[in-house]
């Protein structure tokens, strides 16, 4: 039976300065200096289908089952850990990932841990450079033309009563003329966006600051936005921006149709929740968004609500 061992990290460096080993960079779960990163692939598999969350937590729990674990810190974080990239679209594959290696920061303590009966692994630094290259566009899914017919049609149904809100979104296609090393992406996100999640499992990169979903013990929170301006560049237009922004009734209009999706979709699982009645900006690099913490305790109950639910719910 393979070991999973968890100890304080003895490197030299803060682990999240540590982008790099000789196994590949698989994983990372990273905000305003604290998370996890991941280091190769002990098991993963790719699921698809309606019954890709439950299907999730029944490999998960084969996995966990084959495994001896050591855990000398202990908390949130430490432990095998899963790695997800759930499709919305059950005809997309969803991508799991159990990373050979964790290194993990959080509130002052670093952890590392590894699956095998050796010691703790060597972690080289590394500096991790600028990603160079030029990018070109392309269509993706729709062409220009397929795009505009989509944005009328909607409109359309907006006027005819048969939709509230509509959320429209066209993908392009980038090419780089050099490689796309995941690791610079990363270490770019992580440092001009601190207060977003950073995010690499497998090939997904990207950084959010919206929250589907967190569970921490009974306590349930999502993060929600609806409603953006983008930034000027100057602070004191800005703050007129972001002003303007909590006051506008279209955003709000919008940002309400969100949170009320949120909060339903977890009231059968929570015995109360907390919705504030208006939302905050959160404030990016590039753009400010209006901002909604919904939190909730789950109810006890004789069967026990795990995150796979609460992701399929929402």
């Amino acid at each position: 039976m393979p070991t999973t061992i968890t100890t304080e990290f003895l490197g030299e460096h803060p682990p999240l300065d540590l982008i790099s080993t000789d196994l590949d960079l698989s994983a990372t779960w990273i905000r305003g200096g604290e998370g996890l990163i991941g280091f190769g692939e002990w098991k993963s598999t790719s699921l698809k289908g309606k019954n890709r969350f439950s299907d999730a937590k029944k490999w998960w729990h084969e996995q966990l089952a084959t495994l001896k674990i050591q855990n000398n810190v202990h908390g949130s974080g430490t432990g095998p850990i899963l790695f997800v990239s759930f499709a919305f679209d059950s005809s997309e594959e969803s991508r799991l990932v159990i990373p050979k290696i964790i290194v993990g920061q959080k509130g002052g303590k670093s952890w590392i841990t590894w699956i095998g009966d050796n010691t703790q692994p060597t972690i080289s630094q590394y500096i991790a450079s600028k990603q160079g290259g030029d990018i070109e566009f392309a269509d993706g899914a729709l062409d220009e033309e397929e795009w505009k017919n989509r944005v009328g049609k909607a409109v359309q149904k907006i006027k005819n009563g048969e939709l509230e809100k509509v959320v429209l979104a066209r993908d392009l296609v980038a090419r780089n003329t050099q490689a796309i090393e995941p690791r610079n992406l990363i270490a770019f996100l992580a440092k001009n966006y601190p207060s977003t999640w950073v995010f690499l499992v497998s090939n997904l990169i990207g950084a959010t600051p919206e929250l589907l979903v967190r569970l921490n013990k009974s306590l349930v929170t999502s993060r929600i936005l609806a409603g953006t301006i983008r930034k000027s560049g100057d602070e004191a237009r800005d703050l007129g921006l972001a002003a303007s922004l909590a006051k506008s009734s279209k955003d709000l209009e919008e940002h309400e149709y969100a949170v009320r999706s949120v909060a339903d979709a977890l009231s059968p699982y929570c015995s109360s929740t907390n919705v504030p009645e208006s939302p905050f900006v959160l404030h990016l690099a590039n753009v400010m968004h209006l901002a909604t913490d919904v939190t909730g305790v789950l109810n006890d109950s004789a069967t026990p609500v795990d995150i796979f639910s609460l992701i399929a719910s929402l």
